[in-house]
Parts: C-alpha cells; structure tokens; sequence
C-alpha cells in the first residue's frame, strides 16, 4: 500500500537550524537560536515573525545574508517557491556586499535546497560544491558544512549513486558529531538506514536490511536520550520507520510485529497530537495500523484507520490533495474485498476528484517552477556577466598598465636604435635598388630566350607541315598511277586468258603513250592547290570515294572524256555518268558545271 511506503529522505532546511556562527552580530545569533527551538517543536508561525522582526532590526548585510536565506527556506518548505526565490537572491546580494565567505556559503546553501526542491541534481550539486569551496578552510563552521555535504547526499540519491551517497552521508556523521548536534546525528542515522534499505531492495541481502534496522535503533535511541534536543518531525519519522519495518519486512509472527511495531506508532501519536511534526504523518500512522489489519484479514478494520488518518489529514491547515487520493484509492479496494460495490465507487469518485484537484495544485506548482527557474538562469546570467565585467575591468586596467610600461621601453628603444636604422636603411635601399635592376635584367633576358624559343618551334612546326603537304602530294599521285597501273594489269591478264597477244601489245604501247600524261598529271597535282582534296570532302553533301577524288582531279587538270576513259580504261559514256553522280554527290542541279566549280576551288 502507498500510505505504508515510508518516505525515506529526510527534508533537510527546516528540520535543522543554520547554527551557530562566529560572523554575525549576538542579537542574529540570538534570533537564529530562538529558531532553533521553534523549529524543533514545529512553531513554523512563531518562527515566521520572529524573523521577520530580526531582519527589520538589522542592517548588516552579512547578518542580512543568514537571515534571508533561513526565511528563504521556511517559505520554499511551505511550497512558495516565487517567495522563497526572492528572499534568496537577497541573500546573495547581501552575501556579495558583505565579503564573507560564510555569508556566501550561506546563500549557496539556500540555493543549492531550492535547485533540490526543484528536482534539479545537476545545479543542487554545483551550488553545494560552490558553498563548500568558501568554508573549506575553515574549522569552525561546522553545521554549514554538514547542510552542504546532505545537500549532497540528496543530490546523488536520486541518481543511485551508492558511492557518493555514501560517500557524502558519512561525512556529514563526521560534522555532526564534531559539532556535538544530537538532531543532526538523529538526521544522519536516519539517512544511512534509508541507503541500506534502498541497497537492500535492489539486491535482497538480508545483512543490508539488517544495517537499516540498527541505525534507525541508533536514532531512536538518541532521542530517548535527548528528546529535547531532537526534532518532533525527526523524531516522529524514526519511529515511523521502524514501525514499518515490522510490518514489511521483519520475519517474526504478525502478532509479536504488531506489538512492537506498535509502541512506535504511539510515540509518534503523542508527538502528532502536540503539533511537534506536521500533520501529515497522522496518515502513516494510521496507514501502518491499516497495514497490519489486513495482514490479519480485518478489512473493517482497516477501512476504519484509513478514515480515520485521513479525517486527521483533512484537519490540517494545508491541502493534502496526493495524500488523500492515495487514501481513497486504497479505501476503494478495500470495499471491493469487502464487496461493498456501492462504498467502492464512492471511494472511487472522491479519489477522482482529489486527483483533478491534485493535478490542478501541481500545475500551480510546475508554474512556479518554471518561473523560478526562469528568474534564476536571468539571476545566474545577469551575477555572470557582472563577474566577466568586473575580470574584464581588471584585465583592461592590467593592460593599460602593461602599454603604458611597453610605450616607455618603446620609446627607450626607438631613441637608441635611430641612428642604427638610418645608416641600414640607407644600405637597404642600395641594396633593393640593385636587386631591383638585376630582377629586370634577368626578367629581358627570360623573356628573350622565351621569343627566340617561340620562333624555334614555329619555324619548326612550318617545316613538318611543308613536309606532310608534300607527302599528301606524293601519296596521292602515287595513289593515281598505282591504280592506273592495277587497271592495265588486270586488261592484260584478261586478254592472256583470251589469248588475244596483239591486244597485249596495244595495251603496253597506249601505256607509253599515256605515261607522260601522268607523269604530267603528278606533277600538278604536286605543284598546285595543295588542300584541294580537303576543301573536296568539306563541300560534299555525300561522302567520295577514293575514284570519286580521282575522277576529281582529272578534271580538276582539265582534261577531256575521252582522256578520262583511256587513262582509266573506261568507256567515255562511262565517264560522263560517272560526273553525273559527282554532281550528286556535291548537291549540284543540271545546271551547275562541275568543271567550273573544281576551277572555282584554286
């Protein structure tokens, strides 16, 4: 059941006083020990206006600094949290005028339990480590210390982290006994069983649950000692503690639990009835009493302690919305063993409207929050910036320091060295002068050798083209009489087959007298229009063959049909269709002469 489940971290700011210090006036000291004592009875509204009559009193911004951040405090343990931001960074003002490293680990405790109240580890641990760091040397603050380092310890329980909970808990047993605090020693106890039931839960090692059980027997045991030194809300969640012990986890019979768990409960009932610890405790009185009633089977019973812890809860002067729904929840299942349907849906209808109202109370509350850390990133930002300010003011007067010893040396220097950098500047520039002449120099020179190169190269490239163009040349008639040659010696062995020798004999004779022709025919070719050929192939509309070009540059060289056909061993009618085709070939009409357009090419 919820209302059984103990809660097992202990609220640190009201539970304990700021104690004792050595830096604030005797009249504080005085206010701050009649605190003291109105909070260890639970007079939250006496040790408002004594407060608030202390810091009408005073003007000492170090007294200002305490005094602010204990009212800082009570105000954000009664969950008004914009209040509490306020009295905080008045204290933090004061602190800052005040100079006094307690005043500031002062403030920074107060901060360091609203970022705790805000569920923010992070900003809980950086604000406590800051605070230490002011009192880290000195021996006689002793309760600060021990705030900070729980602050600590509350910061790495969420986390679950064992070893710097531990870690942080036992040194804060360290503080508490040197400064020879019974409350602050019960508080401790209190914590170290909370860790080893937390360890116990995660793991089921009998000897962990054994080690919570002694050190809330510790704690008991120093309020039976001291019980007026001891808090009521501390007290009250001793023996709480230990009565639920026996109802969860102890393995003895129920009913030798029940009678030791009870007398716990009864002590704690009689602290309740005096005011000494919240209200709010009546419902884990009564929820633990339910809790063993219905270990026993007496739900009629139990559904009477619930009633009655929550009629104690709905007496108090605070709304308890999550406390009561949680009741009513409980309630509701009850009834169903019961089988009371009719009491369950009443049960369940309250719990409803509690929640509404519970969810309604915490969106205030997340309002809150949300704006009090919005003042307090704008506070952090604007304490920054005047920090960078101040850094930069001191590095700025360092500077013009720093230059103003620099411009003496300067001056210093440039007097001595004046009459050394005139006779190098007169070198230096004969020297720049020469090397200046000697760059051109060598500059006419490089660009000299870069045109007669040029030239080279182009005289060069003139050559071998001079030499391919001939080459073509050569190639091409070549090209001719080879052909010329390969038509004759197929007609001669034609006419071999046919055995016809007279034709043989008038063939090599046409051959004689044909051969100055083409010897002719390549020395033109040779000496005239050497890219003939190319401007041949740019201007055809159809790609010519290698007969094509032949035919072209016998034309070309005027001769007739009739030559043509003897050269080529062709029919003249032959001849004639063959230019018909070139004409085509170039894209030409009938009316287009070829002879004038190969003439037109030169």
């Amino acid at each position: 059941m919820m209302l059984t489940k103990i809660f097992l971290f202990i609220t640190l700011f009201l539970i304990c006083s700021l104690g004792h210090a050595q830096y604030i006036l005797p009249i504080t000291q005085q206010t701050l020990d009649t605190l003291d004592e109105l909070q260890l009875r639970n007079k939250s509204p006496e040790a408002f206006t004594v407060l608030e009559k202390a810091i009408k009193d005073t003007d000492s911004p170090t007294d200002l600094a305490y005094l602010y951040a204990h009212q800082s405090g009570m105000y954000i343990a009664v969950d008004s949290l914009l209040k509490g931001k306020k009295l905080l960074d008045l204290s933090m003002e004061n602190a800052e005028k005040s100079k006094s490293p307690h005043a500031k680990a002062i403030a920074y405790r107060a901060k360091a339990y609203l970022s705790n109240i805000l569920n923010l580890p992070d900003a809980v641990v950086e604000d406590a480590l800051t605070g230490l760091k002011y009192v880290e040397d000195s021996d006689d603050d002793l309760l600060t210390k021990y705030h900070l380092h729980y602050l600590l310890y509350s910061a790495y329980s969420k986390w679950d982290d064992e070893g710097k909970m531990e870690k942080y808990i036992r040194i804060c047993q360290q503080y508490a006994l040197l400064a020879s605090n019974i409350n602050l020693q019960a508080n401790v106890n209190n914590g170290m069983s909370s860790m080893f039931l937390a360890r116990y839960k995660a793991s089921g090692q009998q000897n962990l649950l054994d080690s919570s059980y002694h050190y809330l027997d510790r704690a008991l045991t120093l309020y039976q000692r001291s019980p007026d030194k001891i808090s009521g809300n501390t007290s009250v969640i001793t023996c709480i503690n230990l009565a639920n012990y026996f109802l969860e986890f102890s393995e003895e019979d129920l009913m030798t639990r029940r009678q030791k768990a009870y007398p716990y409960l009864d002590l704690a009932e009689e602290k309740l009835q005096r005011a000494d610890a919240s209200s709010e405790k009546w419902i884990n009185v009564y929820g633990i009493k339910s809790g063993f009633a219905k270990k026993e089977g007496d739900f009629v019973l139990a559904e009477h302690y619930l009633l009655q812890g929550l009629s104690q809860l709905m007496n108090s002067s605070r709304n308890h919305f999550k406390l009561e729904y949680a009741v009513n929840k409980d309630l509701k299942e009850i009834a169903l063993k019961n089988n009371d349907v009719k009491k369950a849906l009443t049960y369940q209808q309250r719990a409803e409207d509690l929640l509404k109202k519970s969810f309604d109370e915490q969106q205030l509350f997340n309002a809150q929050k949300l704006e009090v850390q919005y003042e307090t990133e704008k506070k952090d930002q604007q304490l920054k910036l005047l920090g960078e300010r101040e850094v930069f003011r001191k590095k700025q007067n360092y500077m013009y320091g720093g230059i103003a010893v620099a411009l003496l040396f300067g001056f210093i220097f440039m007097f001595v060295s004046y009459h050394f950098r005139l006779k190098y500047a007169v070198e230096r520039e004969t020297k720049l002068a020469k090397e200046k002449e000697d760059a051109e120099h060598q500059a006419a020179m490089e660009l000299k050798i870069e045109k007669e190169e040029q030239a080279r190269l182009k005289a060069e490239q003139e050559l071998l083209d001079l030499k391919r163009q001939q080459l073509e040349k050569e190639a091409l008639a070549n090209s001719l009489i080879i052909d010329h040659k390969n038509d004759m010696l197929k007609q001669i062995q034609g006419k071999i087959r046919e055995g016809d020798t007279s034709d043989i004999r008038k063939l090599l004779k046409e051959e004689m007298l044909l051969r100055a022709d083409f010897d002719d025919v390549k020395k033109q070719i040779q000496e005239l229009h050497p890219t003939f050929f190319q401007q041949l192939t740019e201007k055809a509309v159809h790609k010519l063959t290698p007969l094509d070009l032949k035919y072209c540059a016998y034309i070309y060289l005027q001769m007739t049909t009739k030559q043509i056909a003897q050269a080529l061993h062709v029919e003249p009618q032959s001849v004639r269709m063959f230019k018909y085709r070139l004409k085509q070939k170039f894209g030409f009409g009938k009316d287009v002469d070829l002879e004038k357009f190969l003439l037109s090419l030169s």
